[in-house]
């Protein structure tokens, strides 16, 4: 196993034990509140370590392993690198535009 399966079967194994059952959803909702505070303190890597802690969590709730992750991130930018993208907006966010 690679580092980034042992890192995901150990935070499993942590918050099964101190937060009991869960769902990805619940994951999701709370890796939306973190991203916030990541927003809100971008320079705070501790923020981001959450976000990747939630993010592994939500995924091995929803049934996938890191090699899943890997191979469906390479998909996906796949696919973003085929898109059209449209202007930053005042946030500085830049969305793909609809074919």
């Amino acid at each position: 196993m690679d580092r980034w399966q042992n890192l995901q079967d150990d935070i499993g194994i942590f918050t099964d034990k101190t937060f009991g059952a869960s769902t990805p959803r619940a994951k999701a909702l709370h890796l939306a509140e973190e991203a916030r505070e990541a927003a809100d303190d971008p320079a705070d890597i501790l923020e981001w370590a959450d976000c990747m802690i939630l993010l592994l969590d939500g995924a091995r709730k929803a049934g996938f392993a890191t090699e899943d992750i890997y191979q469906a991130v390479l998909r996906k930018m796949e696919i973003n690198k085929a898109r059209k993208w449209g202007k930053s907006d005042a946030d500085g966010v830049v969305r793909h535009v609809e074919d």
